[in-house]
């Protein structure tokens, strides 16, 4: 019996220890500075749940909120809960979630396409088209025909309903390669085509199951019926009818824009890996109008993909085009220099002596047979070295008759020395770089040009550099030729340059 004495005594002495250091951590207002009775009453509650029960007149039960330190965690918990990418897909307008699939929606979704080129776990039921199969080896996307082809031998009609999900990790993961083929399917025509909000590893996050291998579909036909106005051409942005987003970070925008373009990086149209949520975007795009045009543009239209989306699912009208098409296009003279002769050369001092300089077109060879005939029926794109596929160039060629459409402006602003108001002229320079003369050329006949520079000038070895212009465009081609000057100048004045 003494035994068990002591033994309830030794229990009882921890329990009142234990609710001490319970009072000290919680810093309620019965265990600092409340009174006896109420301490008492804590300590009755704390040994009648030791016992298995509840004092009658028990006038303290604790809580999460009487804990600092768990009321605490608890608001961190409630944020993480309210905050980042789960509160995106919660937070989806009708409009948004009419595009962008929640996972719980995604196996009752028609066809469900994974564009990854390396998946190890599907989605049950997914068929998978890794998004290099619409793109070229050299990165350029393939011809309509072929790209309706992969889709039909995949089993996709253009009257399926397809969600889209999948990444391209070259391009850092998330929506960019989902969104790429999401436009690309639109620009074919295809009307019933979603994204899952979110990717595979948001589905295994949600303990959803997978399949280790993609199913498979019969085969079907798919007619493209292009859709042009989701490309800009070259034309259409220097027209000015719309706006201009440069998509690109900060630091390639640096080395050369549009003209009239608004910065908006591609990587702020998205929270973490999914699309921010409407009222975000809207903010981003507050220096837009809906009420005009807009073309998004990056270097490859992955990237410019994602803001083109983004802006498609607030309504806006936008295109996509991309930053190589526009520096390839800008008015420039095709031309390069066939022969540039001065006669007489080596020349006397004071000697009239004639420059004459023959010009050749860029696509032509020096004995004037032209280079052979780009394809005009390729769906031509330039290709980004680390995403391995490229942007749309420019335009939709329509008037093939065969469904395949050329991408990329066939109608550049070049200029050749046979337009009018073509100018040329021969600057002479001294040994140490200085323009001594500046001598007008005249056509002579076609492509030539000639003019006559006096040569009263110390002797010594001349260079010339030939500038040539039309309209705003002026190009230079530096020392060209050189002149000897000899002899004894009749001027006393003249020295040595």
């Amino acid at each position: 019996m003494r035994i068990i004495r002591a033994a309830e005594c030794i229990v009882l002495s921890s329990l009142i220890a234990a609710a001490l250091i319970f009072c000290a951590f919680a810093e309620c207002s019965v265990c600092k500075g409340g009174s006896p009775s109420a301490q008492q009453d804590v300590l009755s509650s704390e040994w009648a749940a030791f016992l298995g029960d509840e004092p009658a007149n028990s006038s303290w039960v604790y809580t999460a909120t009487d804990d600092p330190i768990l009321t605490a965690m608890s608001a961190v918990s409630e944020g993480a809960s309210t905050n980042g990418e789960n509160s995106i897909t919660d937070a989806r307008s009708p409009g948004f979630a009419s595009v962008l699939v929640p996972i719980a929606n995604a196996s009752s979704s028609g066809v469900i396409l994974d564009i990854s080129p390396n998946s190890t776990e599907y989605i049950p039921g997914a068929i998978n088209i890794p998004y290099t199969k619409f793109l070229e080896a050299g990165g350029a996307l393939k011809p309509v025909l072929e790209m309706a082809k992969v889709l039909g031998d995949a089993g996709i009609s253009e009257n399926d309903d397809v969600l889209i999900y999948g990444e391209c990790q070259p391009c850092g993961g998330g929506p960019s390669a989902a969104t790429y083929v999401y436009w690309i399917m639109k620009y074919l025509g295809h009307e019933r085509v979603r994204l899952l909000d979110g990717g595979i590893d948001d589905w295994v996050a949600a303990k959803q199951p997978t399949a280790a291998k993609p199913s498979a579909l019969p085969k079907k036909n798919y007619t493209a019926t292009i859709n042009s106005n989701l490309l800009a051409t070259y034309e259409y942005v220097r027209s000015g009818a719309a706006q201009i987003v440069d998509a690109r970070t900060a630091e390639e925008v640096s080395a050369g824009s549009i003209p009239g373009a608004v910065n908006i990086p591609y990587d702020s149209v998205l929270n973490g890996k999914k699309i921010k949520d409407e009222a975000e975007l809207e903010k981003l795009f507050v220096p837009l109008s809906k009420s005009k045009p807009v073309v998004v543009y990056t270097n490859t239209g992955v990237k410019a993909s994602m803001v083109w989306f983004a802006l498609s699912l607030l309504g806006y009208d936008a295109r996509i085009y991309s930053w190589q098409d526009w520096t390839a296009n800008l008015p420039r003279l095709d031309i390069d220099i066939q022969e540039a002769k001065a006669q007489p050369n080596p020349a006397k001092i004071g000697d009239a002596v004639q420059i004459t300089v023959t010009f050749v077109q860029e696509m032509q060879t020096a004995d004037g047979n032209e280079t052979p005939e780009r394809n005009e029926t390729v769906l031509t794109v330039k290709g980004c070295a680390t995403c391995g596929f490229g942007s749309p160039q420019g335009f939709a060629d329509l008037s093939s008759t065969n469904g395949v459409v050329q991408i990329g402006s066939s109608t550049k602003a070049q200029q050749g020395a046979s337009d009018d108001g073509f100018k040329v002229t021969a600057k002479v320079k001294s040994q140490a770089g200085a323009t001594v003369s500046s001598v007008i050329m005249k056509r002579v006949s076609g492509d030539e040009f000639a003019g006559f520079w006096n040569a009263n000038v110390a002797a010594g070895t001349y260079r010339v550099d030939i500038v040539a212009s039309a309209s705003e465009v002026t190009k230079t081609f530096t020392d060209v030729l050189e002149i000897q000057v000899t002899g004894t100048s009749k001027y006393k004045n003249l020295k040595s340059q």
